[in-house]
């Protein structure tokens, strides 16, 4: 009997302690033993790691592909390994990101009460569930000047790297060395909130910086008072601002989550992760008053948005929700580039705001990501490129050993560069942007003939979405308005099923075969279920165009909403069109990305049956 014991007590210990799920739902807290102080990341496979405070001894390492089942994969050091510097403080409050290449880990290290002799680390590892290997302290509080310097957070703005840091005596910041390893020489200190609040987190949003912190006692079992707080600027070095325009500097602030019957304390929120439907999720540790004891638990929180300030429902957490949604690729607008036999997917995400994801692929059945350079993002508006809003259906193609990506934000059409097809894809500053059009332009397509030159195919908002084109300068730079024209419009029949006074076309991409020149568009609104692809064809570049009809529809496809996509070849030589679906018979948004492979003869062009599928992770 007590060898059966001793074989339940081992095996209990063993188990991550995540509650059993139903289908669509989770239950909180998520992770149900004591792991204060989370942060996480999402590998370059897609998983997510986590990381805490080391009531497990040498910063423990948690594993999930759905934010919601968690498996504890082991500690970021050893009894080797473990930092040598204030040996007898405790690892806290870690902040993991991916710098380069490498995975770097900012810690703090203090004893409690140790206020001036604490400090903040870095080590770094090759894989997110280490080994790490310790670089030691970037700076310790007597050394800088900022009492109890602690829970540190990593930002990157404006192609320089920052540290925020503080705990109830203000939070600060400073500019790091391009490696992230350490203080910028000659780097001052900068102060952005008072002595309310610790836990940092800074959140990009559109044209705000959202900081996020924790104010209230965070340690107490059922008598804590953690709370999370906020204010948004507009700048990441502040001023931060209330609702009401009163000052983080000032000590005023924003509370989102607050405790309640079900959770004491709530706080030290780990980075906001967006689900692959577009909604946010907020990793937060807190007790469970109704057992305190087990300690601050991890609890995954829904984090709404309205009229630019975020908010949790009733300000709690809530003990069970809908399960994040992870493992479909929802864009609009997709398209694929082939390079050195590997697959990039991007298009339209479902927050596109924040820019462009990019997806990888080594045969079009498995993909990786987002991959993107930027936390996922290839493109992403950090004011390094053109937009400031509706960043939609991106093309990206490759010219004299450079990347392009021509790209639709604030309704006009951009073009950034990159080295790298995971970006990050930027601009020239003296470029508002590229492609000045007389009306409002949307959807743009690069094609280069045979003769070398370059086309943009692009759609003016003029009585109706119109496809037209027109040459590029050499530099791709321009666009020569006096070669500009119409290339077609919707009409009635299956280009316009509802007869509507603005009638649509769109997403053109084209190519050549042979003597033939192929132009493959949408057609109605993309909210209907009718949306569909058609192609039309013609001797010249530039026309004239005779449509040859439908080909990806709702009727041959079975998925309503199919549309706006981009055609490709694969490694085999085989013509595939990636495109979007709606979400459901019911549900437009968020789009899903889909592939089918089209058989091309002649001016004929049809689908290849069976060969649809939903790209997926």
């Amino acid at each position: 009997m007590n060898n059966l014991k001793t074989f339940l007590c081992s095996a209990m210990l063993a188990i991550t302690a995540t509650a059993v799920q139903a289908a669509d739902t989770f239950t909180n807290p998520v992770i149900q033993r004591s792991a204060p102080d989370p942060t996480i990341i999402r590998a370059d496979n897609g998983d997510f790691y986590l990381y805490t405070t080391e009531d497990t001894r040498n910063l423990p390492i948690y594993h999930s592909k759905d934010l919601v089942n968690w498996d504890f994969v082991g500690t970021a050091f050893t009894e080797e390994t473990r930092p040598k510097w204030n040996p007898k403080g405790g690892i806290w409050a870690p902040d993991i990101n991916k710098i380069g290449d490498k995975y770097v880990l900012y810690y703090s290290k203090s004893v409690w009460g140790g206020e001036w002799t604490c400090g903040i680390g870095v080590a770094t590892a090759d894989r997110p569930e280490g080994p790490f290997t310790d670089h030691g302290n970037m700076f310790i509080s007597k050394n800088i000047g900022v009492q109890n310097s602690i829970d540190q957070f990593y930002i990157e703005d404006n192609g320089h790297k920052y540290l925020f840091w503080g705990s109830f005596h203000g939070i600060w910041g400073v500019e790091l060395s391009d490696d992230g390893l350490s203080v910028k020489p000659g780097a001052q200190k900068f102060r952005i909130a008072s002595n309310f609040m610790e836990g940092t987190y800074i959140h990009k949003r559109g044209r705000y910086y959202y900081l996020f912190g924790s104010a209230g006692a965070c340690c107490e079992g059922a008598k804590s008072t953690y709370t999370v707080v906020y204010g948004r600027s507009e700048s990441l070095f502040g001023p931060y601002y209330t609702k009401s325009g009163d000052r983080l500097l000032d000590g005023d602030y924003e509370t989102m989550v607050h405790g309640d019957a079900l959770v004491a304390g709530p706080g030290h929120n780990a980075e906001i992760v967006t689900d692959d439907e577009g909604t946010d999720w907020m990793p937060m540790h807190g007790y469970d008053r109704s057992n305190p004891e087990k300690g601050r638990q991890v609890w995954l929180v829904r984090i709404n948005w309205k009229d630019g300030w975020p908010y949790v429902e009733n300000g709690v957490v809530a003990k069970t929700d809908r399960k994040p949604v992870f493992g479909t690729v929802n864009l609009a607008d997709p398209t694929v580039f082939a390079d050195n036999g590997k697959y990039y997917l991007y298009g339209t995400t479902p927050t596109p705001d924040a820019g462009f994801w990019a997806f990888e692929s080594d045969d079009l059945k498995s993909w990786r990501g987002p991959l993107g350079k930027h936390e996922g993002f290839a493109l992403y508006n950090d004011g390094l490129t053109y937009g400031s809003k509706w960043f939609w259906a991106p093309q990206v193609f490759k010219h004299n050993e450079k990347y392009y990506m021509a790209y639709t934000a604030n309704e006009h059409i951009a073009l950034a560069t990159a080295d790298n097809p995971l970006g990050p894809f930027t601009q020239r500053r003296d470029t508002t942007y590229c492609y000045h059009a007389p009306v409002r332009a949307i959807d743009p397509f690069v094609f280069f003939d045979t003769d070398g030159k370059a086309y943009l195919y692009h759609v003016r908002l003029d009585h109706g979405n119109r496809i037209f084109v027109a040459e590029l300068t050499d530099d791709l730079l321009g666009m020569k308005e006096e070669t500009a024209r119409e290339c077609l419009h919707a009409e009635d029949g299956w280009e316009n099923t509802e007869k509507a006074e603005w009638p649509v076309s769109e997403g053109p991409t084209v190519m050549k075969q042979g003597k033939t020149y192929y132009l493959f568009y949408s057609c109605n609104d993309y909210r209907s279920k009718d949306y569909a692809v058609g192609v039309a064809t013609a001797s010249s570049p530039l026309g004239p165009w005779e449509k040859q009809g439908p080909v990806i529809t709702k009727e041959n496809i079975g998925q309503p909403g199919t549309g706006h996509g981009d055609l490709f070849k694969d490694n085999k030589g085989n013509w595939q069109y990636v495109f979007h679906t709606h979400y459901s018979d019911t549900q437009v948004s968020p789009r899903r990305a889909a592939v089918v492979q089209l058989k091309i003869k002649g001016k004929k062009v049809t689908v290849v049956p069976g060969t649809f599928h939903f790209v997926e992770r």
